[in-house]
């Protein structure tokens, strides 16, 4: 190119950089803002592209997976739990009203929290009651906090840079205000949507932090689902910060350990379920040919009872009690065949995670069917709905109405099984012939995360549960939970204390008994039950479970809103937190007897 070429270029360079300068004065920034989220939407195979193997963005792609086949905890949560006891010494014995010299790490008893499925309402209400903890001095004394559906939304945001850029507040704080100050408009609102990705100092990486992820299940050979893309659009509400460039942490579930490493904070557990559905799970012939007298094992197999099999999630571990099988949270998305990972894609985008544990669409008619006649109470409108299902599932039969109530309208999001064939031939009949597994919102089996709760391993003494489910008036619900939970744990429920509305106390014992899926629970604990329900401090009108803006399906919260649901749970924890704190002391004098007792 001739010098004079070269000067006409960069006049002519120079020319379009003044153009393009001049129409942007013109145009709105909101405007230049929505173009650059088109854009990257448009480019979004190309951003994806460039950085799926990219191991300074994914180091995790370097590291080889397997599977753990043991119920035992794996050696980072049992070092957390070391590491906490002795983090929150001090913390406890403030509590609790002694000095620190009378109180030994392995006298403090394993306290845990848990909250309800229930939407944004739970998301709201349970981050209320954890605030109302913290100023009460107790949730630094807890171990471990678990949420499901709804409350693990609120845990997802709580150990990321949304809750933690700001040392000046506690995180919980933080979070309150983020719900008062963003959901003002509801994830199916597009403009709403294209505001939330463009009103910050990155929208292009925005878009590819909240939707990027189903742009990699695709690379991963993986079907992207319905709940997949409600996940993203979550995301876009619920985990997006001023500046997503300094969030590309914040979408991986296992970089929350970084918060909590060292017993810095309580372990995060997330919860999903597997629908087990017996009359799916055959063998194709080439595997059912290893199966000795395989017709007759398939005829008795598919006749069991449909059941569900928990999953849970820490920032540590992805897996189930049930086959045993966990791998690490980093290698979740990954294809696996025999118990280690054939492929090395990026670890799950926690936005489609977030999808996955909230998916309640997903549920089973079965469930839809329990919870409409839980709405329609106990009068005529239950009744005659009964009358007329129950005739019409008597011509189906037997067969045909398991299948019938056992379908899911709205498909679980689809995943690579990490249990495919985990064991060798010949093969089992259940999840493990699948190279995909679907995984939905645990609330279809119970609408508190108790199973992570009661696993042997952790040893947890006291549970703290918050419940914000939709049906709370009620105690239908939580008593037949509670039944169909103590069945199949192996636990005998003793109310000991239910005086107390806003807070119940009740001991669970282990009795060995199982339905044969879940292993029985081996050591007793306490749950403080705080039921989400009016109090007339506050306002005898303002009834949760019947509050428009409280249902499950409701995304957008005024600030006035947000501060009632807040001052409401602030007040029952008040009302209720003397029982919790007589519980605690004692399990800790009786651990502490014991203890300089030789026992």
């Amino acid at each position: 190119m001739s010098d004079k070429e070269k000067k006409d270029e960069n006049w002519f360079t120079q020319l379009g950089t003044h153009i393009q300068n001049t129409i942007k004065s013109f145009v709105p920034e909101n405007i230049l803002r929505d173009q650059q989220v088109l854009s990257a939407f448009d480019h979004m195979d190309e951003i994806i592209n460039a950085k799926i193997k990219d191991v300074k963005h994914h180091p995790e792609l370097e590291w080889e997976a397997t599977v753990r086949k043991s119920n035992e905890l794996c050696d980072d949560e049992k070092k957390f739990v070391q590491d906490r006891k002795n983090y929150i010494r001090e913390a406890f014995a403030k509590y609790i009203g002694v000095d620190v010299s009378e109180v030994h790490p392995d006298d403090i008893p394993t306290i845990a929290f848990m909250g309800s499925g229930g939407g944004f309402r739970a998301m709201i209400v349970v981050t209320a009651y954890f605030a109302a903890m913290k100023d009460s001095g107790l949730y630094d004394c807890g171990t471990y906090v678990s949420g499901l559906s709804g409350s693990c939304w609120n845990l997802a945001q709580l150990y990321t840079s949304l809750t933690r850029s700001n040392p000046e507040n506690h995180p919980l704080d933080n979070l309150l205000n983020y719900y008062k100050a963003n959901l003002t408009h509801s994830i199916t609102n597009v403009r709403g949507v294209f505001k939330d990705l463009a009103h910050n100092a990155n929208p292009k990486t925005a878009v590819e932090l909240c939707f990027g992820g189903l742009h990699e299940k695709k690379i991963a050979d993986v079907s992207v689902d319905i709940m997949d893309l409600f996940g993203a659009l979550l995301a876009t509400k619920i985990m997006l910060g001023p500046d997503p460039s300094k969030q590309y942490d914040d979408f991986k579930l296992s970089r929350q350990r970084k918060y909590i490493d060292g017993g810095k904070d309580l372990l995060p557990i997330h919860v999903c379920t597997y629908h087990v559905r017996p009359w799916k799970d055959a063998l194709d012939a080439k595997d059912a040919e290893l199966v000795e007298n395989y017709a007759q094992v398939w005829e008795e197999y598919k006749k069991l009872d449909d059941h569900y099999q928990w999953y849970e999630v820490t920032p540590y571990e992805f897996g189930t009690e049930e086959i045993p099988a966990y791998i690490p949270t980093w290698a979740f998305g990954r294809k696996f065949e025999g118990g280690k990972d054939v492929t090395r894609v990026p670890e799950q985008n926690l936005g489609l995670m977030i999808g996955l544990f909230g998916s309640a669409p997903s549920a089973p008619l079965l469930f839809e069917i329990n919870q409409l006649e839980l709405a329609l109470g106990n009068g005529w409108a239950k009744k005659e709905f009964k009358r007329v299902y129950d005739k019409a599932i008597d011509k189906m039969g037997e067969e045909k109405q398991r299948v019938f109530e056992g379908h899911q309208p709205v498909p679980p999001p689809t995943n690579n099984n990490f249990t495919y064939r985990l064991e060798p031939p010949p093969y089992k009949l259940g999840v493990t012939n699948s190279p995909y597994i679907k995984l939905m919102d645990g609330g279809v089996s119970n609408d508190s995360p108790v199973y992570p709760m009661s696993r042997p391993a952790r040893k947890i003494e006291i549970v703290i549960g918050f419940d914000c489910s939709s049906v709370i008036v009620g105690r239908e619900l939580f008593e037949k939970e509670q039944k169909e939970f103590c069945e199949i744990r192996g636990l005998d429920r003793n109310p000991r204390d239910t005086t107390n509305k806003f807070c119940e106390i009740h001991d669970y014992t282990p009795n060995g008994k199982t339905n044969g899926y879940c292993p029985p629970a081996e050591h007793p604990f306490t749950l403080c039950y705080f039921p989400y329900l009016p109090n007339d401090k506050v306002d005898p009108k303002f009834i949760p479970a019947t509050e428009k803006f409280m249902a499950f399906n409701n995304f957008t919260y005024t600030s006035e809103q947000v501060d009632k649901t807040v001052q409401l749970a602030k007040q029952n924890w008040a009302d209720g937190q003397q029982k919790v704190k007589e519980v605690i002391i004692e399990v800790w004098k009786k651990k502490k007897a014991a203890r300089l007792g030789g026992k």
